[in-house]
């Protein structure tokens, strides 16, 4: 490592090398400062480099060069990564932590054992999320950063008010635009990292909040209100947008006739339940759109959300699970035995209730539309963040990202552009990409040690090795302790 001081390094490794020997009766090598040699990096914007060692120390990178030139001046951990393959740590930058009580902080851990070092919440109570922060905590590196909004600041009525059962109670509701700026400003004040906006804002109370959370410096990310043509929305100032939800009312022909339809449907249905309002709406709507798309008018649309860099998270697992029907897999149910009794019992008759169903010829073209409009989406710049919406859609916690990694290369990414879907672009969606992200000197040292190369395969992000979470190292027997741990 070259340094400026060889007095001020040798101090700072036998700094290091006492830290070492407390940290060693506590956690396996916590803090400590480790090379990995002779590991082919895989960076997610620079690509393939074989043939090389990295340095880490104090939770960071702290050299990276080929095989044999990096120098240290005290004795450092070694680890032979010959044969093996470092990616950056990754992310699900769309989960819903308190979602699923029967599986509450049990997802924790199954993210770390999946590689998954930072998650990023988009939807829950606020003194629920801060209850899921202090535990994640105290669990160490056991459980993933957080980065969380807080409620989904809906319209009146809300979707998620807690009727039907099936609608949690995870979302606030704001009427007027002082209601919005208020409650920006009360989750503001809580610390919360992002704000997500929902489907029954009105126009100006939508505006209201997208303007308040930019003074108080929160990105929103948005569900296209129903109110909303979602180019306005992308104007607008959003930083980013959820599952492609109703960007398909705005590709149609009719699009405008549509808004006109819908903004009366929502003012007679003010009495409604929000859940059972934003359905008829849908109903209604979407066989209309997807017969009338307008090739042009979605173009425009995507070419507004490329101007205005406004992120993509497709969710395409979650949208193409009634086409692909990933839960009919017994791969995919083996997952189940990770999850507490309840939730496995409860999730075992969804998926044969699911299973049993036959194939909606309507679904079906939702998941074809879902990945042509992430294709055209890609092609035009405009950013896509890796998110599954888990525990929702019987994607399990953790592993439900290596599926959605799995779906964005069937739309047609390439696996080096996938990955950077779950590591670039999320540090770059909160501002972070100068910390984390991608393998260079100075950023984080969260970073997955895998036994097959992802760019020849996407699906080989799943034989994770080895995590290194927070200065601590993980390796196969520590995840897999940890996926057991979630069962209890």
């Amino acid at each position: 490592m070259i340094m400026k001081s060889r007095k001020a390094e040798h101090a700072r490794r036998l700094v290091a090398l006492i830290g070492i020997t407390l940290a060693a009766l506590t956690s396996p090598a916590a803090h400590a400062d480790l090379m990995i040699q002779n590991v082919t990096i895989i960076d997610p914007l620079a690509g393939e480099t074989p043939d090389q060692d990295i340095l880490i120390g104090s939770e960071v990178i702290q050299a990276v060069g080929p095989h044999g030139s990096i120098a240290t001046f005290a004795p450092v951990e070694t680890i032979d990564g010959t044969g093996k393959f470092l990616i950056p740590a990754l992310w699900d930058a769309h989960v819903h932590l308190t979602f699923d009580p029967e599986i509450g902080d049990a997802a924790l851990p199954l993210f770390v054992a999946n590689g998954i070092t930072r998650v990023r919440d988009t939807g829950g109570l606020l003194d629920k999320m801060l209850g899921v922060k202090e535990r994640a905590s105290a669990m160490g590196h056991a459980a993933p950063d957080i980065y969380f909004s807080g409620p989904l600041i809906d319209g009146i009525p809300r979707v998620y008010d807690g009727s039907p059962a099936s609608y949690p109670d995870i979302s606030s509701g704001t009427l007027t635009p002082e209601d919005a700026r208020q409650e920006v400003d009360r989750l503001a004040d809580a610390g919360v990292h992002f704000l997500k906006s929902y489907e029954m804002l009105r126009p100006e109370t939508f505006q209201a909040l997208v303007t308040r959370a930019t003074e108080r410096g929160l990105p929103v990310t948005s569900h296209v209100p129903l109110s909303m043509d979602a180019g306005d929305v992308a104007r607008a100032g959003v930083r980013g947008m959820e599952h492609l939800r109703n960007l398909d009312l705005s590709c149609s022909s009719e699009a405008d006739d549509l808004l006109t339809q819908r903004q009366a449907m929502l003012n007679d249905g003010g009495a409604m339940e929000g859940s059972s309002l934003r359905a008829s709406i849908h109903a209604a709507q979407r066989p209309v759109a997807f017969e009338s798309r307008s090739e042009t008018r979605c173009a425009d649309l995507i070419a507004t959300m490329a101007a205005h860099r406004v992120f993509q998270t497709p969710t395409l697992a979650l949208n193409t699970r009634a086409a692909f029907r990933h839960f009919a897999a017994k791969e995919w149910q083996d997952t189940y035995a990770y999850l507490p009794d309840t939730a496995r019992t409860t999730w075992g008759k969804l998926t044969e209730n699911a299973t049993a169903a036959g194939k909606d010829p309507a679904h079906i073209a939702f998941s074809d539309w879902s990945l042509s409009m992430v294709r055209q989406l890609h092609d035009a710049g405009v950013p896509i963040m890796a998110g599954t919406d888990t525990p929702i859609g019987l994607l399990t916690p953790g592993f439900s990202l290596h599926l959605e990694l799995e779906r964005l290369v069937q739309a047609g990414l390439s696996p080096q552009q996938a990955l950077a879907t779950a590591t670039v672009r999320p540090a770059e969606f909160f501002n972070l990409n100068e910390k984390m992200g991608t393998i260079e000197v100075g950023k984080s040292s969260d970073i997955v040690l895998l036994s097959a190369n992802p760019l020849v395969d996407i699906r080989n992000t799943k034989s994770v090795d080895t995590v290194f979470v927070r200065g601590a190292r993980l390796s196969r027997a520590d995840l897999d302790a940890l996926l057991v741990s979630a069962t209890r």
